[in-house]
């Protein structure tokens, strides 16, 4: 990992730990010797981050968003983000990440395909697979969209 985002983690750690400045100063010069991390070499900041993990400092994954559009996509890509975004937005999709249309994508396209998975990225379907996906969802909108319907004429 690059110096430059070891310290970053190393100052996300310090703040998340709720570390003052001389508990962390104490910190860093037990792990390595030295109280600055500019000072330090990659080793030495690995070794900072690793004292910081056993203290209880997490690391967080990001939740993969969707990517910028590229101009050239397929207009279906697009749509099926779109769509997707409003569902969420409308809470019949609980997660509106990049991963979790990655999921349904998979679940739509493997549907018939008995043993064989295949990993699918809506990113790079093809105009065929973003065909079926798009026509799905748009069904999955509708049959949530009239059921919302019927409960507030019910309700």
């Amino acid at each position: 990992m690059a110096k430059a985002k070891l310290i970053q983690l190393i100052h996300i750690a310090k703040s998340q730990l709720g570390l003052d400045d001389d508990t962390y100063r104490a910190a860093l010069l037990g792990a390595s010797g030295k109280t600055s991390c500019s000072q330090m070499s990659v080793p030495e900041l690995n070794k900072v981050l690793e004292h910081f993990k056993k203290a209880g400092f997490k690391t967080k994954a990001k939740r993969r968003l969707s990517p910028k559009s590229d101009p050239k996509q397929l207009g279906e890509i697009n749509k099926i983000r779109a769509i997707w975004i409003t569902m969420h937005k409308q809470s019949f999709v609980r997660d509106g990440s990049e991963t979790a249309l990655d999921s349904y994508v998979n679940r739509v396209l493997n549907r018939n395909k008995l043993g064989q998975n295949v990993s699918f990225h809506t990113h790079f379907l093809t105009q065929q697979q973003a065909l079926k996906v798009l026509e799905s969802l748009k069904q999955w909108q509708k049959r949530a969209l009239q059921k919302e319907q019927h409960r507030g004429n019910n309700g």
